[in-house]
């Protein structure tokens, strides 16, 4: 698959999310991407959608020097403020509540698109980002 991929001209690689979705709008051209920036690009162009679920998940750490004080502070801020809802509360207003115009309702819309996973991913052209027809 890789080999396929680098042979293709125009390159199928971009530099940056906003050329990935560049590139999808102008056609003929999927993109995969993280899901939160995915998440966050479908919610602001009612011209994108998402095809399928996670290929896998991952989380996100905070780095500080090993013996650092501010370790164990960190990870129980966090972690109140995950028990208390409030992440959830900030990643519903700054991603999914943005006044949305496409009136999206992801979780009672059907699509007709078949879900891409990891056991056929090689079998098919990457699709995760498309264009609406």
């Amino acid at each position: 698959m890789w080999r396929y991929m680098e042979s293709k001209r125009p390159s199928v690689f971009v530099r940056s999310y906003e050329e990935g979705i560049k590139r999808v709008l102008e056609g003929n051209y999927a993109f995969l991407m993280e899901s939160t920036m995915l998440d966050y690009a479908v919610q602001r162009d009612c011209n994108l959608t998402q095809i399928g679920g996670l290929l896998d998940s991952k989380g996100y750490g905070i780095a500080t020097p090993k013996g650092s004080p501010w370790r164990d502070k960190i990870s129980l801020a966090i972690l109140e403020l995950q028990e208390k809802g409030v992440i959830q509360i900030l990643y519903d207003k700054w991603w999914k509540n943005t006044g949305d115009v496409c009136n999206r309702d992801d979780k009672n819309k059907e699509s007709k698109a078949n879900a891409l996973g990891v056991e056929n991913i090689g079998k098919t052209s990457p699709i995760y980002l498309l264009k609406n027809i």
